[in-house]
């Protein structure tokens, strides 16, 4: 469904249809029809935007990555690259990154379309009323109201002796509305399968006295054909729904078989 979202407005940008200030309501309704009909929900714009909020939040960091001293980026596998030591040394302090590094971005190049003009310090800042612009903190440093921070590993503030910044208060970020819609959608998928299918390796508690009421065959036989049925369940499920005759029947071609 991401994937979907992210394609459909990419294909705005490429198109020329995303305006200075981001999407119109109006594209961010079409997409959300796309995505219901496509999914059969009901989505909103809203949902739509919220989720955008969050993949523009990953975009910022993985800008920020990118800028790490010593970080390599690797355009094939679309990689942030970081040797073993600093790898350690980075994902200690800064936890939430570590899916970022040394793994492929996912989406990155949809990102990359979509917010790589915007978001950005300088001549990129974005505009006030920026529909992609993120109004919360990150529970890192690095990323405060959607804006890119510049490493302290690439360069230092040229007063480092300045009044220290107001900490910015941390907003608790509720869960992303069109998140949950596909997580809950993949759960009661998911629960559907297993009601289903139940257990292939249940065996009916009366399949030994189904099999020794066959009485023109030698116990012993039956025997073997009892631990044939346990050895193989659907076999098992299919003989038990035979009339008593076929059932005989499919005794018999065992037994000539391997006796």
């Amino acid at each position: 469904m991401t994937n979907t979202m992210l394609g459909f407005l990419g294909d705005l940008v490429a198109k020329g249809k995303r305006t200075s200030s981001g999407f119109r309501e109006t594209h961010l309704k079409q997409c959300a029809a796309v995505l219901n009909e496509q999914f059969k929900l009901a989505i909103t714009s809203d949902q739509v935007r919220n989720h955008l909020k969050k993949w523009r939040k990953i975009w910022v960091r993985v800008v920020n990555l990118k800028n790490l001293s010593g970080a390599l980026w690797d355009e094939d596998t679309c990689t942030i690259r970081l040797g073993e030591e600093h790898y350690a040394g980075h994902c200690m302090t800064h936890k939430p990154d570590a899916p970022f590094l040394n793994n492929p971005i996912e989406h990155y190049h949809a990102m990359a379309t979509i917010f790589g003009t915007t978001g950005a310090k300088g001549m990129n800042a974005r505009s006030g009323n920026d529909l992609l612009s993120i109004d919360v903190d990150d529970e890192e440093n690095g990323e405060v109201n959607g804006e890119i921070y510049t490493s302290p590993q690439v360069g230092e503030s040229a007063h480092p002796k300045g009044p220290p910044k107001k900490k910015a208060k941390v907003v608790k970020v509720l869960e992303d509305p069109l998140g949950a819609i596909l997580k809950d959608g993949f759960k009661l998928f998911a629960e559907a399968l297993v009601k289903s299918g139940g257990d292939d390796d249940d065996i009916p508690d009366d399949l030994w006295d189904v099999v020794s009421n066959l009485k023109e065959f030698d116990e012993e036989h039956l025997a073997h054909y009892y631990a044939h049925l346990v050895d193989n369940p659907k076999t098992t499920r299919a003989f038990m729904k035979l009339s008593e005759t076929n059932k005989s029947v499919w005794v018999s071609r065992y037994v000539k078989k391997n006796f």
